[in-house]
């Protein structure tokens, strides 16, 4: 019997996943895509968006993300929904992306992402910094100037961002950007157009970039609400540290034991590797416990298998009062 299917519906249903996009590229740069990696350091406002850019357009990811999903996150993180409240975010993630796309692989690293544990980037084409904080950036940017590694600079707040990429051979983060204060920040809030746009022109450039075109050392300014835009060209420093080899934020022997998160009132503790288990056991005698078998959350403190423990508080003194009461010394 002859389909009641239209003959160009037919053809139009068989088409697989990327055909518009191979019609733009051709069919040989789509399996050029399909044969990198990229990974996204911090899986939040900027991180889901890139990362489900990629993942749509076929490019295989590591996630590396050691939060966990608030309500306050479902404003501008447009992966996550409200079933995913509590979470890990790099898991969280990894499971709305496989559905998006089966056929790429997904790698997931719910941890804290630092010198001890940055040579994950080993094996990746690129790295995209959708990161809060300062610290961070610059260890990336320590270990792709070293390991010869290109990656998009990204960040956002308020209205405006900032996106940059950064290559090998070009000027690197710390060329331009001053350090700052590397254990506390402010919030002050942002709006969820701008993070998208920010994390959208950063997927665009990663994959200019896993497929050999040029990309100029700009760094673009972007204001949605004003409508501001402005791009810089950025030059290489001369007294540079990571241009001339010295990589401070790799080399790095001390780790601060409590630091003050973006997000209003959470702070991060670093603790030896606990027993999940026993400590589970124990929590569960004075309320509900949740977990996925690499943290558990209870009241308002999140406590991961590598020892980092979040807690919601309003002073440090409170949450190492927490910390010390529910985990110990």
């Amino acid at each position: 019997m002859r389909s009641a299917m239209p003959a160009r519906s037919r053809r139009l249903c068989s088409m697989d996943r990327y055909d518009r996009q191979k019609l733009l590229l051709g069919e040989e740069k789509q399996k050029i895509l399909q044969g990198k990696t990229a990974a996204v350091v911090g899986v939040g406002a900027l991180g889901t968006v890139a990362a489900e850019l990629l993942a749509r357009a076929g490019v295989s990811l590591l996630l590396i993300d050691r939060d966990v999903v608030e309500e306050s996150n479902l404003q501008r993180q447009l992966l996550f929904d409200e079933q995913d409240v509590g979470k890990s975010k790099a898991i969280a993630a990894k499971e709305k992306l496989s559905k998006i796309n089966s056929s790429i692989t997904i790698m997931e690293k719910p941890v804290q992402f630092d010198n001890q544990n940055i040579k994950m980037l080993d094996d990746v084409d690129i790295v995209l910094d959708c990161t809060d904080n300062l610290e961070t950036r610059f260890l990336v940017n320590d270990h792709c100037r070293k390991q010869k590694i290109p990656w998009i600079y990204g960040a956002a707040i308020k209205t405006s961002g900032y996106v940059m990429p950064i290559v090998p051979e070009g000027p690197c983060l710390r060329c331009f950007l001053k350090e700052a204060n590397l254990e506390t920040c402010d919030t002050v809030g942002v709006l969820n157009t701008v993070t998208t746009i920010i994390a959208a022109e950063q997927a665009t450039l990663a994959l200019k970039i896993l497929l050999g075109e040029n990309v100029e050392p700009i760094l673009s300014y972007h204001d949605v609400w004003n409508d501001e835009h402005k791009k810089l060209m950025i030059t290489k420093k001369a007294g540079c540290p990571a241009c001339n080899g010295v990589f401070e934020y790799l080399d790095k022997k001390d780790t601060a034991v409590l630091v003050r998160f973006c997000s209003a009132g959470k702070f991060q503790i670093r603790g030896n590797k606990p027993d999940l288990g026993s400590i589970k056991e124990r929590w569960s005698k004075i309320g509900k416990v949740y977990g996925d078998g690499q943290m558990i959350c209870f009241g308002s403190i999140t406590l991961f298998e590598d020892g980092r423990a979040l807690v919601r508080a309003k002073t440090k003194e409170e949450a190492l009062s927490i910390y010390s009461r529910l985990v110990g010394n």
